[in-house]
């Protein structure tokens, strides 16, 4: 014990705020209220809570500071008990995010736990979860009290019947009796028959229940009614959400015999069992330094009066929610019931029609747990059921339980449960449990009720009503306390636990008697825990016992008996070897370890006991001897016995927030009242609320609560590394005793009158240890008291002579020989001269002498104190005492001293311990000098006198003590000993703590707990020591790199480090900087400050979405007050102009060269009036223009109409909405500026209102929700409800959720939401929604969702079903979102019905079918969509001839009936061939498909059908298409292929129909080919023929059938625009757009709605994502362009005969982001630097760039970023050139790590790291040179460093020296020391500040700098060989020499495959220049020479 010191008075911090509420009285005495103080530690942090508990109500406070009351008058019940307990979280819960009042404690590899108070009423438990969540449970019994559990709570249950231990049983009356006549019975053996009298619980007699039957005969006979519940007494509850558990138990003693078997039955805990603790303790686990928890128990038995103590576990058992499906044996679900009373229930229930189902939320169920499926425990379980109830054979019939029924009635509806959370608290256990959607019923929380979307639950009675009986009754008897036939009635007596799973085992370790000395008759109705207080310690690492085991030591204080038993449990770790103990022991466990009890013990007299903690734990007990008196003292079975004494104790309250006081006044006259408390005058009546840090509170007769904080370690750190140091390498018995001493010394101290007069002491605490030191080693020269006494006599200290032996005193309090501030050079002339001054003549008496000279007179005086001979003499509990007389005494000084050396060692590896710190490094240094000088040793004397100063009068006080102690052969320099490893590479073993306790103490029992205390205590050394013993002689760099992170080396920890052993550790991870292995882990990059590689294509790096902040951070308004009123027009145009604002920079990169962009984004804009020139003519008056005028405004709004559909692809994906905001969706401005006169004019909007031209608001609906990114977050149920239009739905909205659904965002959109949707029965937004929800659930075959696409399609309704009014849209769309749910899914069922649309025949004679031409073309794409390239595989459909039926379909002679039948399905049978047979090369089908063999044949095929089957042929012979003029010509047939080039075309006729359109057909395949690569090839041959195509429409037309040639052109034309776009999607090729741009401009009327929508989606796939994204070639790409681009265009806005569409914007299906961008690390700005993209030799975009190269491998591009990279299929790798700009390179190797393809599709940048600017990089300094530099000379001129403000800086002396790239370091021009630092961040310390503290080493007087100096020179001559790796013997490495030049080669860069696979280095650099080195040794050499 330290110090005591008073923290006033202690009151519950929740008691005013009950007195001011009401809750109780004024003044209210403690029996109205309970106080209990909880401390948890969660995650590394300590909160205080306090639960102030009264009958109806509970307040939590934490922390001092009220937080919540929870009430509970409506639950008309008693408060039985409040407690706080960790539980599961929910699987939703963000664990990883909590507050302060939701910790989260998650040990490794268990579930996360939350933190809840628990709430016990008489008969259900309310449960508050800290993160907000609450629950109700009810409780089938009376709860008597509960116990929190490590997790989960312990619950006791009340006993049934409460009066049968009491009602006096009497013996029958004899048969000769004159009252009985009845035969004589046999004695039972049933225990139970017959109660002996007791007198147990008379202080609560209950009334004998006499009834009218009740005679004289059977009044004293047993009751009818069982006397308890076969219910176990203790039952356990781990998680709100799950059933009660049992507690089942095993004897740890039980062993089977050999050869017979164990029975498996479960045993419970016997009903006299009461729980009185449970605490999980942490404790060392074996030399892996890790700890682990240990889970403890304690329970008494009243009845055999036995204390039971057990080892807790949980048994895992499989998650009810989310466990497997296969289980041995049906269960009933662990789950309480959530059915109303009187509902059926369990498996056989129907489920019910209301069921309510979600998209996406998942069940909110546990995390799945491990299942332990084990056959024994199940048969083990059955058989204890069947034992519970032998009498029943037939099947067990459920327990009806009172579960989370009464949780849910109504009779707690009225309750406000408010929970924990408060605004700033954020939910972290998965909310209140109300509805859940996906259940299986409906699961209700705290009341019935809650409308259900899904239909309405039809019950029997009210849902909101349940049945009367028997609750209400129930709970009134209940509350009355009277008996009653409710429980049973529910079947509550049931000996079934059918429902209930082993949740935890209990095992026995050991059992101790209670001794009771009274009869306890008032105490028996209450709960054991509150009779008995229980506690338990972890002995320290070093009180082993004899065997070297771990101890715990059980205490339970007996407040009755005043008495303290204790159990020394012995934990052993486990092994193969036998139990050393000759006792029992139980089998040990996962854990590893077996416990072996001791004996116990019990101390009489103790009043009152409690655990205190302040670093080590130790028991403090208030006895009481015969006399009454009483003392408060500090004892442990590894410890020794402290009194206590009390300073004067405070009556305020000094945590109050209303407290005025000083907390540092202790003086009447400041206003602090005082109160001295005698503790040997009974004053102090018990011990509560013990804290951490020592606190505890005294509680007073007066009933007042005292807090005090015990000081059980020193507050200093150095203080007590001392004395762990010494502790450590002292044998078990005598380590802790060393605190110990130090409390005496410290209690000495602080008792003026025991030293006597002295100076004051600075620092009491490094005084004491000080003297306990120097006692420990005086005390070596005496072998008796008397000696002892005899030489600590007479001791003196000589006065002050002078003013300045005064001064120096005062300023070198501690063992510093002198200040620190006398350490430099200016006060030098103050230690060359003399001090005259004339003695002082005042009074101030100042002591004269060093510090250690004052502190050996107070050792002197201490040892022959009182407490001191108790610590030294005969029985003194130290380890140089006089009872260790001869060599142990010598050991342990020697240890002790040699201990103290190594940690000095230590400290001279951590710059953070300055030397100059008081306490620090030289006052050790300095006690080791003068115990060195007692021992005789003289080289450690003269190695510590190099470091000390004057050490004054101390050497002749003791000058010698004792001889024969040998000096160690070395003097163990930590710096000298990495020197030989480093520098020599013979380094010698060096003394460790471990080494030194083997060496001192016989055996290595307890070794492996004391591996964490020494690794604490020197951990640098141990670092040292792994990484020399790991590496050997090896200089390979990257192993010794990969050794020093497996040491531990950190950043942190190196830049902590000198920097003369930092320059050799920073020099091997300098040279391996650029290219570090790609195999390495992301902390061993961290360590070489290459976290740009684990940045590389990983979405979490980024911190932020992928451009969701690019911009610099600027102060300037980017909208001002203008354009916020602006109106809504204005608002959609600014809209518009910040569409890819997110990525602004990027896109701005990307087309930086010139405007094309601008250019593209101006003609898909709806929101800007266009620009059209109409020039007059000569014969047009002014009205004709204007009517002219009008005409032509007319014809441009049809073109208008069809943009929205390309700007979708435009901004694609560009948008991070803000959630808050409604998202604007812009609309159409159909006014024109007519030049050249200017004239805006408008079009006649009657001419085009919404209903007409409703696809074109659709459109522009999808176009705004595609730009929503599809990483976007947020995009959920509530954002998109909050976008919905008022009450009536628009096209708008049903083109956003069909974008929505394409993006993927409508997974998470509730059911209620579609049924909300779909009800009104809007067609336009039943189309949207159904194929949003068919494209975000693509191929998962989501039952869901089949179920509502089916009930939109007749063909999928049941036979017989109710014929639905739905339009033929939208069963068109249902039949593709079938495809498109069970796309890639080869669905028999689904494949029949949509083929049979395909085929279907019944309806030829309507005049508008169902199945026309766009229904029978989505059966077709449904179909090859759900056999999606599996020609080759059809697996179960080859007897459905599903190949056959669809070429006959497609390629059968029409017939001249059923001619408009065939025309309708040929499209779909021709597009489902192709897509099932795509890429097959199935030469077979694709010639059977391929168009007609004579042109005579083509007669009675549709043009469009042929180019349909062109394209089918050439995607089934994917392989062979080719970008060539010669495979155009092949593919023609033989009568076209002259006209191949199609330039000899000059007049339209009807019987080139089938040539354009086989033509076109060849063109799209080449097109969806090499979609999205850029292939030039194909780019130029596609632009050959859209020229030619446009020539050919440009043509006159004179009649009809040129007319109808022209159509078809046109559309060929429109279909290569698109393939072109295709290929360059993304690009923005300017060729392209050229052809695009005059496509857009046409004025003509001939031009179709369904041609500009064409050209525009071209315009929009050329800059794709605003040239952030591509198309990809994958088959689902590929389909989805098909379907996207079908060659049937609209002729006008509402046509949808051939193709719906809302499938034209399918594309998105077959986007690729393929945009590489590169950032810098620190800023996270885009950079342009070039990047070398390697292709595979054979891949097309290799083939394109260089077909006739000669070396393949070699071809490779070099482009600029950002870019789109080629076909990911045809990269090998991508590097990046970034040298030259100063950044470190990077390689993205998709060939060797394929995983990078999937991050790359998820995120596409990479982060760049810029080096480290070196004088021998010549960019690199250039750029440190900045563009405001002046030349040296003219620097030199003027006096400065540099150009830069700052650059006057440089021309101070430290800093002339330094290089352009060094001064570019120190101003931070490239990022704050931009890798050039040890770790990251702008503090990192760098090459510049190693050098000047370096150089500043030759300037002071510190041993430890020069041999600092000493190592740096040695590396520097060796550091060479680290470079050698690849370079052939005598050679040096290739840019240097080895070892002194500026620049080295790294050798071959390490991959991680093996030395064959190295690759050329590339230039790196030391991180220390050698000419930095060079000066330092010239600087050294004039310092000796000039004698500094």
């Amino acid at each position: 014990m330290a110090s005591v010191t008073s923290l006033g008075v202690h009151q519950p911090v929740g008691l005013r705020h009950a007195i001011e509420e009401g809750i109780l009285p004024p003044h209210p005495p403690p029996s109205l209220y309970t106080w209990e103080v909880i401390i948890s530690n969660e995650n590394g942090r300590k909160y205080e809570d306090e639960l102030l508990t009264t009958e109806k109500c509970v307040l939590w406070s934490r922390g001092g500071t009220f937080r919540k009351s929870f009430k509970f008058d409506p639950e008309n019940e008693p408060v039985t008990q409040a407690l706080l307990a960790y539980f599961p979280a929910s699987a939703d819960a963000t664990v990883g995010n909590t507050q302060n009042d939701a910790p989260v404690k998650k040990p490794a590899g268990r579930p996360a736990l939350l933190r809840a108070l628990v709430v016990f009423l008489k008969t259900q438990a309310h449960i508050y979860f800290l993160s907000g969540a609450s629950h109700v449970v009810h409780m089938p019994f009376e709860v008597e009290s509960a116990c929190a559990a490590p997790r989960g709570v312990i619950i006791q249950r009340k006993p049934r019947v409460d009066g049968t231990s009491v009602a006096l049983r009497l013996p029958k009356v004899p048969p000769a009796s004159f009252i009985s006549s009845q035969p004589p019975t046999a004695p039972s053996r049933n225990p139970q028959s017959f109660t002996e009298f007791s007198t147990e619980g008379l202080g609560n007699p209950k009334v004998l229940p006499l009834r009218l039957s009740l005679t004289l005969e059977n009044m004293w006979q047993t009751p009818l009614e069982t006397s308890d519940s076969h219910w176990p007494r203790l039952v356990c509850l781990t998680d709100p959400l799950l059933e009660i558990g049992l507690l089942v138990t095993r004897t740890g003693r039980q062993k089977p015999a050999k050869g017979r078997k164990m029975p498996m039955k479960p045993l419970f805990l016997s009903p006299c069992d009461e729980i009185l603790h449970v605490e999980a303790v942490k404790v060392p686990h074996g030399p892996g330094l890790h700890s682990c928890d240990l889970n403890i128990a304690v329970t008494v038995n009243r009845e055999t009066n036995m204390y039971s103590v057990w080892k807790l576990a949980y048994l895992e058992n499989e998650d009810p929610f989310l466990g497997g499906q296969k289980k041995e044996k049906p269960r009933p679900s662990r789950r309480r019931s959530s059915m109303a009373p009187g509902l059926a229930s369990g498996a056989a229930t129907p489920l019910h029609q209301s069921t309510r189902e979600s998209f996406g939320a998942p069940l909110p169920g546990k995390k799945p747990r491990k299942s332990v499926k084990i056959e024994d425990r199940d048969k083990a379980l059955d058989d204890a059921l069947s034992s519970l109830d032998p009498g029943k054979d037939a099947t067990r019939r459920q327990s009806r339980r009172v579960s989370s029924l009464l949780a849910r009635a109504d009779l707690s509806a009225s309750q406000d449960r408010s929970t924990f959370a408060e605004p700033s608290i954020h939910a972290g256990h998965g909310g209140r449990r109300t509805e859940s959607h996906g259940n299986q019923r409906p699961r209700i929380s705290s009341g019935y009720g809650g409308q259900s979307f899904g239909g309405t639950l039809n019950l029997n009675r009210s849902i909101n009503h349940p049945p009367d009986a028997p609750v209400d009754n129930l709970l009134e008897e209940l509350r009355a306390g009277g008996d009653f036939e409710g429980f049973h009635n529910m079947g509550l007596d049931d000996h079934d636990f059918d429902g209930l799973a082993h949740e935890m085992l209990f095992t026995k370790i050991h059992a101790v008697s209670m001794d009771n000395a009274n009869v306890r008759y008032s105490l028996s109705s209450k709960p054991a825990r509150t009779q008995a207080k229980v506690f338990i310690l972890v002995g320290p690492p070093t009180a082993t016992d004899s065997d070297g085991l771990a101890q715990l030591l059980v205490a339970i204080q007996d407040p009755v008996d005043k008495r303290l038993q204790l159990l020394t449990l012995h934990l052993e770790q486990h092994d193969d070897q036998p139990p050393t103990r000759n006792k029992a022991t139980y089998a040990p466990d996962r854990d590893g370890f077996r416990i072996v009890p001791g004996e116990p013990r019990r101390v009489q007299s103790v009043v009152d006991s409690c655990k205190i903690s302040d670093g080590n734990e130790s028991i403090l007990i208030l006895s009481e001897d015969k006399r009454g008196g009483r003392e408060l003292s500090l004892q442990s079975p590894w410890g020794k016995a402290t009194t206590i004494t009390f300073p004067p104790l405070f009556l305020d309250n000094v945590s109050s927030l209303e407290y005025s006081g000083s907390h540092q006044s202790i003086n009447m006259t400041h206003g602090r009242r005082l109160r001295t408390v005698d503790v040997t005058e009974t004053q102090i009546e018990s011990i509560s609320h013990p804290n951490s840090r020592g606190v505890v509170d005294l509680r007073d007769k007066e009933g007042k609560y005292h807090r005090v904080r015990i000081k059980l370690q020193p507050s200093s750190p150095q203080v007590r590394k001392v004395l762990d140091v010494c502790r450590s390498v002292l044998d078990a018995s005598f380590a802790d005793k060393m605190t110990a001493g130090w409390w005496h010394v410290m209690q000495w101290l602080q008792n003026a009158k025991a030293r006597g007069p002295q100076q004051p002491l600075a620092d009491m605490e490094w005084s004491a240890a000080v003297i306990l030191l120097l006692a420990s080693f005086l005390l070596l020269g005496h072998n008796s008291e008397s000696s002892l006494r005899t030489f600590s006599s007479g001791t003196s200290e000589p006065f002050a002579t002078n003013k300045w032996e005064a001064m120096q005193y005062r300023e070198a309090p501690n063992s510093s020989a002198c200040p620190p501030w006398m350490r430099n050079k200016a006060w030098q002339w103050l230690l060359d001269s003399d001090a005259t001054d004339e003695p002082s003549n005042n009074n101030d008496a100042w002591y004269s002498g060093s510090f250690i000279s004052a502190h050996i007179g107070l050792a002197k005086r201490w040892m022959v104190s009182a407490s001191g001979l108790s610590a030294f003499g005969f029985e003194g509990y130290l380890p140089t005492a006089l009872s260790r007389i001869g060599t142990p005494r010598k050991t342990a000084a020697r240890s002790m001293l040699l201990a103290l050396h190594l940690l000095v060692e230590e400290q001279k590896l951590n710059i953070l311990a300055s030397e100059d710190s008081s306490p620090g490094q030289n006052d050790v240094t300095a006690v080791l000098y003068q115990l060195s000088r007692w021992l005789g040793w003289r080289r450690y004397e003269a190695l510590y006198a190099l470091s000390t100063q004057d050490l004054g009068a101390a050497h002749d006080l003791v000058p010698f003590v004792v001889s024969g102690l040998a000096e160690p052969s070395s003097d163990y320099c930590i710096l000298t000993w990495i020197q030989g490893h480093l520098a020599t590479g013979r380094g010698t073993q060096f003394l460790t703590l471990p080494a030194l306790y083997a060496s001192a103490v016989p055996g290595t029992f307890g070794v492996k707990f004391r591996q964490q205390l020494w690794a604490s205590l020197t951990p640098r050394t141990t670092m040292f020591q792994r990484l020399f013993s790991s590496l050997n002689s090896s200089t390979r760099r990257f192993e010794m790199v990969v050794a020093m992170h497996e040491c531990g080396f950190t950043a942190q920890v190196l830049e902590t480090l000198p920097e003369a052993v930092l320059t050799p550790l920073q020099d091997v991870i300098s040279i391996c900087q650029p290219n570090p292995p790609p195999s390495w882990s992301t902390d061993l990059l961290k360590l070489v400050s290459r976290t740009d590689m684990t940045a590389v294509l990983r979405p979490g790096k980024a911190g932020r979405s992928p451009g969701s902040d690019l911009d610099t951070p600027s102060h300037v308004a980017k909208w001002d007050f203008r354009m916020l009123c602006q109106n809504l027009e204005g608002f959609n145009e600014q809209v518009e102009e910040t569409d890819a604002a997110e990525r602004q920079a990027v896109v701005r990169s990307l087309f930086r060269e010139d405007r094309r962009l601008n250019e593209a984004q101006g003609m898909l804009s709806t929101v800007k009036s266009r620009a059209l020139r109409l020039d007059p003519k000569p014969e047009w008056t002014e009205a004709e223009y204007l009517e002219r005028q009008k005409e032509l405004v007319t014809t441009m709004t049809t073109s208008t109409l069809a943009i929205p559909a390309g700007r979708g692809l435009m901004y694609f994906a560009l948008r991070y909405p803000l959630l808050t905001q409604k998202y604007q969706i812009a609309g159409f401005n159909l006014t024109c500026v007519i030049k050249p006169a200017n004239n805006t004019v408008s079009v006649d909007k009657t001419m085009f209102p919404e209903e007409k031209i409703n696809w074109a608001f659709f459109h522009q609906g999808v176009a705004g929700g595609l730009a929503i990114s599809p990483q976007a977050k947020g995009i959920d149920t509530s954002w998109i409800l909050y976008n919905k239009p008022g009450q009536d739905l628009s096209n708008r909205h049903a083109g956003f959720l069909l974008a929505l659904g394409l993006n993927g965002h409508l997974r998470s959109v509730a059911k209620w939401v579609a049924f909300k949707y779909l009800t009104p029965k809007h067609t336009m937004t039943t189309i949207g929604l159904l194929l949003g929800l068919a494209a975000s659930y693509l191929g998962t075959m989501d039952s869901l969702i089949a179920r509502l696409l089916s009930v939109h399609v007749t063909r999928l309704m049941p036979p017989g079903s109710t014929e639905l009014n739905l339009s033929k849209h939208t069963q068109t769309t249902g039949i593709m979102g079938i495809g498109l749910l069970y796309c890639n899914s080869q669905h028999r069922r689904m494949s029949e019905i949509v083929m049979s649309e395909i085929e279907h025949v019944g309806d030829g004679e309507e005049e508008d079918p169902l199945r026309d031409e766009s229904y029978r073309l989505a059966a077709g794409f449904a179909l090859g969509l759900i056999n999606l390239g599996k020609g080759g595989d059809l697996r179960g459909m080859r007897d459905m001839r599903l190949t056959e039926k669809l070429l006959t379909i497609a390629t059968a002679t029409k017939g001249s009936d059923l001619v408009h039948v065939l025309d309708r399905s040929a499209a779909g049978a021709v597009v489902a061939i192709a897509l099932i047979y795509m890429k097959s090369e199935d030469h077979i089908v694709a010639r059977k498909i391929d168009v007609p063999d004579t042109l005579l044949q083509f007669d009675y095929v549709r043009p469009d059908i042929l180019l349909l089957r062109t394209v089918a042929k050439n995607l089934i012979l994917w392989d062979e298409i080719g970008p060539t003029f010669e495979w155009i010509k092949n593919g023609l047939p033989a009568q076209y292929q002259s006209r191949y080039q199609l330039t000899k075309q000059h007049e339209l006729r009807t019987r080139d129909l089938p040539f354009f359109s086989i033509l076109a057909g060849l063109c799209f395949a080449v097109g969806l080919r090499f979609a999205g690569s850029a292939n030039v090839k194909a780019r130029d041959l596609l632009i050959h023929y859209l020229d030619q195509f446009m020539r050919i429409v440009r043509f006159d037309v004179c009649n009809f059938d040129t007319e109808l040639a022209r159509g078809n052109a046109r559309m060929c034309m429109d279909l290569v625009a698109l393939s072109c776009a295709s290929v360059m999607a993304g690009t923005g090729d300017i060729a392209v757009l050229r052809r695009l741009r005059a496509l857009h401009g046409r004025d003509d009327t001939s031009t179709t709605y369904g041609s500009h929508l064409a050209a525009h989606l071209a315009i929009g796939a050329l800059f794709l994502g605003c040239g952030t994204s591509t198309f990809g070639t994958s088959n689902l790409a590929i389909a989805a362009l098909l379907i996207s681009f079908y060659p049937l265009f609209p002729a006008t806005v509402q046509d949808n005969r051939a193709h719906l569409q809302a499938f034209r914007h399918f594309w998105v299906l077959a986007t690729e982001p393929r945009c590489l961008v590169a950032k810098d690390l620190a800023t996270n700005q885009p950079l342009n630097l070039p990047i070398l993209i390697h292709l595979k030799p054979a891949s097309p975009s290799a083939a394109a760039i260089a077909p006739n190269a000669a070396d393949p491998a070699a071809i490779t591009l070099r482009r600029q970023t950002p870019c789109l990279l080629p076909p990911l299929d045809d990269v090998v790798r991508v590097e990046t050139d970034a040298t030259s700009l100063g950044y470190w390179n990077l390689t993205i190797d998709f060939a060797r790590d394929p995983q990078l393809l999937d991050h790359f599709r998820k995120h596409q940048t990479v982060y760049l790291r810029r080096r480290p600017a070196r004088e021998s990089t010549f960019p690199g300094t250039l750029r440190a040179l900045g563009s405001r530099g002046i030349s040296d000379v003219e620097a030199a001129a003027a006096g400065l460093g540099g150009g830069e403000p700052f650059g006057w800086v440089f021309g101070l002396e430290a800093l002339r020296d330094l290089t352009r790239a060094e001064r570019g370091v120190v101003l931070g021009w490239l990022g704050g020391a931009a890798g050039a630092g040890v770790g990251e961040g702008e503090g990192a310390t760098t090459a510049v500040d190693a050098r000047l503290v370096l150089r500043s080493g030759l300037e002071g007087w510190s041993r430890e700098r020069l041999l600092g100096l000493r190592l740096l020179f040695e590396w520097a001559e060796r550091r060479g060989v680290f470079v050698k790796k690849g370079v052939s013997e005598g050679e040096t490495a290739e840019g240097g020499v080895v070892g002194k030049g500026k620049k080295v080669s790294l050798g071959p860069v390490y991959t991680g495959v093996g030395d064959a696979d190295e690759r050329a280095g590339v230039e790196g650099s030391w991180w220390l220049r050698d000419s930095a080195i060079e000066e330092l040794k010239g600087r050294t050499w004039l310092a000796g020479r000039e004698g500094w």
